[in-house]
């Protein structure tokens, strides 16, 4: 994926005061035993293209236009078994660990305009929804990068090799109205179905670009870097946040902000051959992913995989500021 450098944004901003408490270090961050199953899933372009308008091409901001790269969505369970800042002094507190976390991805493409056409500058994953399992976690990627994480339950297989059922729980909110209650409800489950042969098929990859040539494959607009087959860049875009104190419906800060994944060591991995899976997801008034990302209640993954690495993410860029 072609990416153009873009410069931060100049600001005169205070040093960060740390609190006791504070578990949002201070990035670049390290993120090593990444272990995820990947289930690729069709949405539909109109209702990629209303969410991106909705959270990308935001009123104000005509740094790039946001637009889905194809109407796929890939949803993923992982576990990441070390994460810690790699910069001092974050590197000298510890590190925690992630048993489950479950994301959503948009493959974007940011176009620029150029006279009366719009052209592609670059590409970039955009993550609408995504839920962790611990509040360093949650804390860390909403605060820093505005990634809108959320708390989970998560039932997520060890064995790769039998992996049967996947789950996740959030806190949930339906229908809205003054006597509703939030409560822990099922978002998402994944079943096992298993196809005419028996047995587990395995087409093991061998590096990065063996995985990210056939996920891609399933994104039309992705590319692959061939100059560099050990080591991947995933380019990402966030809408961050916060609300005003005096008027709740404003916001005292909002930006569109991009950041890079850096894919450092590939560990394992393979695509699920004799495997199918369904896939279910609810859609809840507090949570309406089937509505968002125009996804099925119920439909049968385009493509399962498995993948243990570690992963790198440095430091962000404010690609435009609400002022």
């Amino acid at each position: 994926m072609s990416t153009t450098p873009i410069p931060s944004v100049s600001t005169n901003a205070p040093e960060y005061i740390v609190r006791g408490g504070d578990t949002a270090f201070e990035p670049p961050y390290s993120l090593k035993q990444t272990k995820l199953y990947g289930f690729v899933l069709e949405g539909t372009v109109e209702s990629l293209q209303e969410m991106c308008d909705k959270y990308l091409n935001i009123p104000g901001q005509n740094k790039f236009r946001y637009c889905p790269a194809s109407n796929r969505v890939l949803m993923v369970f992982d576990t990441i078994g070390n994460i810690s800042s790699t910069e001092p002094p974050g590197n000298d507190k510890g590190f925690f660990s992630e048993t489950g976390e479950v994301i959503f991805w948009v493959l974007t493409k940011a176009e620029k305009q150029e006279g009366s056409n719009f052209v592609v500058d670059h590409h970039a994953w955009f993550i609408p929804y995504i839920f962790v399992d611990n509040t360093p976690a949650m804390v860390l990627g909403r605060e820093v990068f505005g990634f809108p994480k959320e708390l989970g339950h998560f039932t997520i297989p060890d064995d790769p090799q039998n992996p049967q059922q996947f789950a996740l729980e959030t806190f949930v909110l339906q229908p809205f109205n003054p006597q509703s209650q939030a409560n822990w409800r099922q978002l998402i489950s994944v079943q096992l179905k298993q196809e005419e042969k028996s047995g587990f098929g395995v087409n093991s990859w061998t590096d990065f670009k063996d995985a990210y040539e056939v996920i891609s494959a399933l994104f039309e607009d992705a590319k692959i870097n061939s100059k560099c087959p050990t080591q991947l860049e995933v380019p990402m875009v966030f809408l961050k946040q916060f609300r005003d104190v005096k008027d709740g419906n404003k916001a005292c800060y909002q930006a569109i902000v991009e950041a890079t994944a850096t894919l450092d060591k590939f560990h394992a991995g393979f695509p699920y051959i004799w495997y199918k899976f369904q896939v279910s997801v609810e859609n809840f008034d507090s949570h309406p992913l089937v509505t968002e990302l125009g996804l099925k209640l119920t439909q049968t993954a385009q493509l399962a995989f498995w993948i243990h690495f570690d992963f790198s993410f440095g430091n962000g860029t404010e690609i435009w500021k609400a002022t």
